[in-house]
């Protein structure tokens, strides 16, 4: 126990963010068991810790362990709480990377039962919301994402100055579409192509040189693949590669209507198995789904559109095969995870590119015309490479201030 104590105070002192999120001032702890879930290298272990360090300071009534360490060979975590609770009193228990404990959803219930005064923060996979039910822990957890750098936030970063979240309603009702404040940042539109490239990891700010940077997130696909999944999913190593020849397939062509029997033949697997790995692939933050106005459900079969889960993903297997992105592929991802990562339903539309709360968009560069929104009674274009919008189109940056 006391070697977990050790590692614990080490990393309260080196862990220290270098940028206060908007998560980290919005985040209470409004119940006793919170699960911090999200893509694999947006910052979860250091919110942990930056959470901890504010609340406890040194206290030993507050413990951070990481589910994959080698204390768990031979002690359980049920072990742990109840030597953690009746010898030290302890109030608050982080577990980090929980899916790679065996069994981690039951024996969570079990402490949650049994030990009412104690208050668990853990993280884990976007997959945790897949099996969370299984032991009834939907009524006993509360799952919060966390998700990479907005544009706002890389853009504070890099030029040290504090800027506003926009609403989705100030851009469309409020006599404020030119944002003046805004418009006038220096190399505006020259930091939001940089940030499509690296910025949306925490790691950029650690990596100096662009290559390094999309090294890692090449690196985080693999932990993804080889080992996220493989804790929730018994696939053997072949389907593995067949899963990062998916993203690659995404990451390298057009989007467009999903064609899975096209893929499948071209992969040599049946229709079913591969619409169960593009789900695997979604559901593990990897993919991201544009869906059809029918349904809410992020299911294979309610896409529309498929594309890999931000711009810097798509940069860094591009890279790695010698290609760029497609830009228009850029600029769709970029305004749909902007208005996703900030809690809106987005579908795909047949007039445009995308809805949203009943609006239509169809999203371009700056010569862009209006001609596919004739005849929409809500619609906009959304132009890339202009710093002032109008009554029917925006700044395409503008997006990237929604979180």
């Amino acid at each position: 126990m006391e070697i977990l104590f050790e590692i614990y105070q080490r990393l309260l002192a080196q862990s220290l963010p270098k940028y206060m999120r908007q998560f980290y001032s919005d985040f209470k702890l409004d119940h006793r068991c919170i699960g911090i879930i999200g893509a694999r290298g947006v910052g979860k272990t250091t919110f942990l810790l930056h959470y901890l360090r504010g609340e406890y300071g040194q206290s030993r009534q507050a413990l951070y362990v990481s589910a994959d360490n080698l204390y768990f060979v031979e002690h359980t975590l049920v072990d742990l709480v109840d030597t953690f609770v009746k010898g030290y009193d302890g109030r608050i228990l982080c577990i980090d990377e929980i899916h790679k404990y065996k069994n981690w959803n039951q024996e969570l219930k079990n402490i949650y039962d049994s030990y009412p005064q104690l208050q668990i923060l853990f993280s884990g996979s976007s997959s945790i919301d897949l099996v969370k039910g299984k032991y009834d822990l939907s009524r006993r957890v509360i799952l919060k994402t966390l998700y990479g750098f907005s544009f706002r936030e890389y853009l504070e970063i890099q030029i040290k100055k504090t800027f506003p979240i926009l609403t989705f309603e100030s851009l469309l009702h409020e006599e404020l579409y030119q944002f003046p404040t805004l418009s006038q940042t220096p190399r505006l539109l020259g930091h939001l192509k940089d940030y499509w490239r690296k910025g949306y990891y925490p790691t950029f700010l650690e990596l100096p040189g662009e290559s390094a940077y999309h090294e890692t997130l090449r690196n985080i696909i693999d932990k993804v693949v080889f080992e996220d999944i493989t804790s929730f999913y018994s696939l053997k190593t072949p389907n593995l590669d067949t899963l990062k020849k998916i993203l690659y397939f995404f990451a390298t062509s057009q989007p467009g209507t999903i064609n899975i029997n096209k893929l499948s033949n071209s992969l040599q697997k049946d229709f079913t198995t591969i619409s169960e790995y593009v789900q695997i692939l979604r559901d593990s933050g990897l993919l991201r789904f544009l869906l059809m106005k029918k349904s809410e459900h992020a299911l294979v079969r309610n896409a529309e559109k498929i594309y890999l889960d931000n711009t810097n993903l798509l940069w860094a297997i591009n890279e790695a095969v010698g290609m760029e992105p497609l830009i228009g592929t850029v600029r769709e991802l970029f305004v749909l995870s902007s208005l996703q990562n900030s809690g809106k339903h987005v579908f795909y539309s047949d007039q445009g590119d995308i809805s949203c709360d009943g609006y239509t968009f169809e999203i371009g560069g700056k010569g862009k015309s209006s001609e596919q929104l004739k005849g929409v009674d809500k619609g906009y274009l959304i132009k890339d490479d202009v710093l002032v919008g109008d009554r029917k189109s925006l700044p395409l940056y503008l997006f990237g201030f929604l979180s």
